[in-house]
C-alpha cells in the first residue's frame, strides 16, 4: 500500500488542519485545511523545515527541541504559534505523535488557532475603493505639468466614479506623490508601443499587475492593469512544467523532480517530497538535464524562465 498517498486521502476528508513531517521537522504532508489557515501553497511548505517556515523565528530552536523530544514521549500537546503568508501571528495548539515503524513521522493536527494577534491601533485614511483583483484602465494626461492627471476611470470595462477625475494616478492607486519610478511611461522609451512591464502587487493585493501604456492621442494616454492571482501564476506554472515536460519526452518522475528544481528546491528537499533518496533525484536531475539540453539546474531556470 502506497503510504503517502493513503495519509493524503485521509488528510483531505478532515477539515481539521493536519501536517506529516519527519525526523528532521520537514513537512511531507500538508492538508488543505492547513493550506488555507497559513494562506500557503503546498509548494511554498513541502521539503522545508516546519521551524523555518512555519514558525517565528526568535521560538525556532525551542519548538524545534520540542518536536524532537515527541519521537521519544507519547502524543503531546504543544502551544506555539505559526506564521500565516502574510507574516500574521496565529496561536494555535497541536496535538502531535510519532506514528509509524521507524522511520517514525510526526502527526500534527491544528485543534485550535486564534485570531490573529492584535497591533496597535494606528489612524486609517479612507481610500478610494478598489476591488484588488478586478481589471483596472484609466486614461491620463501627459503633459509635463499635469503629468498622470486622470481624466477617465474604468473597472472591468465599466465606467469608475467620477470623483476620481483630475487626481494623479500615482496618488489615487499607489499613494505616492510622485510618479511610479516603473511607470511604462517614463521608463527607457520603448522600441513600439503599447510599453508592458510587471511588477509585485500593491500590499492589499496579491500576486502581480501586469501594466500597459499606450498613448492615445496629443498629450494623453491610456494605462491598463491586470492582476494576475497567485493561484492563476501557480496554474500557469504548473502547464509550462507540463509542457517542457511533453516536448523533453520526460517520465512521470523526471517531471516530479523538474517540477521543483523549477521552484529552487535542493536535491535533499525533493528528496523528502518525493519520499525517495537523494541519490535517486540526482539520477533523475541528470537525465533530465540532458533531454532538456541543460547542462546544470542553473541553465534549467534559465529555460524555464
Amino acid at each position: 500500500m502506497d503510504w503517502s498517498l493513503t495519509a493524503s486521502l485521509l488528510a483531505e476528508r478532515d477539515t481539521r488542519p493536519i501536517v506529516v513531517m519527519d525526523r528532521r521537522g520537514r513537512i511531507e504532508l500538508a492538508n488543505g485545511a492547513f493550506t488555507s489557515l497559513l494562506g500557503r501553497p503546498r509548494e511554498e511548505l513541502l521539503g522545508r523545515r516546519w521551524t523555518d517556515v512555519c514558525t517565528p523565528r526568535e521560538h525556532g530552536r525551542e519548538v524545534g527541541q520540542a518536536l524532537r523530544a515527541i519521537f521519544t514521549s507519547a502524543e503531546t500537546r504543544l502551544e506555539t504559534e505559526v506564521l500565516t503568508r502574510d507574516g500574521e501571528r496565529l496561536s494555535v495548539e497541536l496535538d502531535v505523535a510519532a506514528v509509524g515503524r521507524p522511520p517514525l513521522r510526526l502527526v500534527a493536527i491544528v485543534t485550535r488557532a486564534s485570531p490573529p494577534l492584535s497591533v496597535p491601533e494606528r489612524t486609517v485614511v479612507p481610500e478610494p475603493a478598489r476591488d484588488p483583483h478586478r481589471d483596472l484602465s484609466y486614461e491620463i494626461s501627459t503633459e509635463l505639468s499635469s503629468f498622470g492627471t486622470l481624466k477617465a476611470v474604468w473597472t472591468s470595462g465599466e465606467a469608475r466614479q467620477e470623483e476620481m477625475v483630475g487626481q494623479p494616478c500615482f496618488g489615487a492607486f499607489a499613494h505616492r506623490d510622485a510618479p511610479c519610478l516603473d511607470c511604462p511611461l517614463t521608463v527607457a522609451a520603448p522600441a513600439s508601443w503599447p510599453n508592458t512591464i510587471v511588477r509585485q502587487a500593491a500590499e492589499h493585493a496579491e500576486g502581480y499587475e501586469v501594466v500597459t501604456a499606450t498613448p492615445t492621442g496629443a498629450g494623453t494616454a491610456r494605462v491598463s492593469v491586470h492582476t494576475i492571482r497567485d493561484e492563476t501564476l501557480s496554474g500557469l506554472f504548473e502547464a509550462k512544467v507540463r509542457r517542457m515536460a511533453h516536448a523533453a519526452r520526460l517520465s512521470e518522475r523526471e517531471g516530479d523532480v523538474l517540477r521543483y528544481l523549477a521552484l529552487g528546491r535542493s536535491p535533499a528537499d525533493i528528496s523528502t517530497v518525493l519520499g525517495i533518496t537523494e541519490r535517486t533525484v540526482k539520477f533523475h536531475q541528470s537525465n533530465l538535464l540532458r533531454k532538456l539540453g541543460a547542462e546544470t539546474r542553473y541553465d534549467l531556470l534559465r529555460l524555464f524562465f
